[in-house]
């Protein structure tokens, strides 16, 4: 009986040597897909660190993630673009990760600061794509400052109800039809100039959460056709 437990206390540690190894196998992986951290400064003198995916200098796409999310959210769609030759940036909020606000709150700042790092940098165009905090954030960037780099925006559920009041910035708002912020999303568009298209959706699905619905591969095309094309 000894023998028998020995043998199988042995099996059991293989198999768990093997996940271990397997696990570790796929933590490079997305690391070698992850590009490098960087950190720019806001206006108020706060620090953000982001991730670069490098694709081509033509386009570079700023990620705003939601309140219970972060940086790393974005990478699938980011690697999706990479594979396209579109850079992306995918930032983490003040307060999030190694991310530091300045003299104020306003996360509105990270995402200027996010598109002026991308100018320095050389880039022709620039878009946008922000999820439920990072859509308000956004939005909120927009009534601060615009930008003629700036060409394209994607709102999925902002939780804000500002309009953009471009009328060069292509903008895709994304909603579920029964969640909670659907009004306020419809407002938001409804408030801002064209170009403009809604998209929505059946179901509840808040924003990033859309992408764990049975509709996430054609909302995932979606968002990257209408950024490269």
């Amino acid at each position: 009986m000894m023998h028998k437990i020995g043998v199988m206390g042995h099996i059991i540690l293989i198999v768990l040597m093997a996940i271990n190894v397997m696990g570790n196998a796929f933590d490079t992986e997305i690391e070698s897909k992850a590009s490098d951290l960087i950190t720019f400064t806001t206006e108020d003198g706060g620090t953000i660190e982001a991730s670069l995916f490098e694709g081509g200098k033509d386009m570079a796409v700023v990620f705003a993630h939601g309140a219970i999310f972060n940086k790393e959210s974005w990478y699938f769609l980011c690697e999706r673009l990479q594979s396209k030759e579109v850079t992306s940036l995918s930032i983490d909020f003040r307060g999030y990760g190694n991310s530091k606000k300045g003299s104020t709150n306003n996360m509105a700042l990270d995402v200027l600061g996010a598109i002026a790092y991308l100018k320095e940098q050389g880039y022709k165009q620039i878009a946008l794509v922000g999820g439920s905090m990072g859509g308000a954030a956004t939005l909120n960037a927009l009534e601060l400052k615009t930008d003629d780099l700036l060409k394209k925006v994607v709102l999925l559920s902002p939780a804000g109800s500002n309009g953009i009041k471009n009328n060069t910035i292509k903008k895709l708002f994304i909603v579920s039809k029964d969640e909670g912020l659907f009004a306020r999303v419809q407002t938001s568009f409804d408030n801002s100039l064209p170009p403009k298209d809604l998209k929505i959706y059946e179901g509840t699905y808040h924003a990033q959460h859309m992408f764990k619905s049975d509709y996430a591969e054609e909302l995932t095309q979606l968002i990257i056709d209408f950024l490269i094309k």
